[in-house]
């Protein structure tokens, strides 16, 4: 699973271990030190993964992250000394789908990078379907068509509604239990898995954008709905198509 990776990180020592990491595991590395070098190479087309240090010269990382998550379903992953739960939870509001923490462990950081993107694949191919193009499931919800294999969701209206990887795998999690209310925590780990433990808090922004995508009036919404003080529940009736 090779990809085109642009790591954006002042530090040029660090900068160059992450470069040499995911050169390392065959992937295609971009670097930048800082936030206009970051949006020269970002023109390029076809990448599939960011990663991103939050303290650059230029810029916030979160910036960046929100300015990738508004027009890209690429892979996220912030990079960064920072542990507080503050910047952890913004990182997640913001579109990442994964944070690392300085210092890291080469070994981790590459089974993260290959999380993302394997998460990302899912469903791209044949080979990554499992079951196949006959084994693939297609649910609907109140005229959304949403195609599990194909990682594809199609508006009532019939136009083809684009997800980030975690926006569909909130949404595969939500779907394929209807009527059932989903603490915030499960939720959480569906999306961002077991190392995201006790951030939970993060999955409100996510459900936030994922209503844009799909409620009427994201203001008040019927598909998603809020259990105060709990989680969320996906209240449309789910169909396979």
């Amino acid at each position: 699973m090779k990809a085109t990776i642009l790591i954006t990180e002042d530090d040029p020592d660090v900068r160059e271990l992450i470069s040499g990491i995911l050169a390392g595991e065959g992937h295609r590395i971009l670097s930048a030190k800082n936030a206009a070098e970051f949006r020269a190479l970002e023109k390029e087309r076809g990448i599939d993964l960011y990663l991103m240090d939050l303290a650059l010269p230029d810029d916030n990382g979160l910036a960046l992250a929100k300015e990738i998550r508004d027009r890209s379903d690429a892979g996220i992953i912030i990079v960064s000394g920072r542990t507080s739960e503050t910047d952890h939870v913004l990182g997640l509001e913001f579109g990442a789908d994964d944070y690392v923490t300085k210092p890291f462990r080469p070994r981790e950081l590459v089974a993260r990078v290959n999380a993302v993107l394997r998460r990302r694949k899912i469903g791209t191919s044949h080979n990554g379907n499992p079951h196949g193009v006959e084994g693939r499931t297609v649910l609907g919800f109140c005229g959304w068509q949403f195609d599990l294999a194909a990682r594809n969701l199609r508006s009532p209206e019939g136009t083809d509604t684009p997800l980030t990887t975690a926006e569909f795998e909130l949404l595969r999690a939500l779907a394929d239990a209807p009527q059932r209310v989903h603490t915030r925590d499960s939720l959480l780990n569906n999306v961002h898995g077991r190392e995201w433990a006790g951030f939970d808090r993060g999955i409100d922004g996510l459900v936030s954008r994922l209503r844009k995508k799909i409620e009427p009036d994201p203001r008040h919404p019927e598909i998603i709905k809020t259990i105060r003080g709990v989680g969320y529940i996906f209240s449309a009736t789910v169909t396979k198509l």
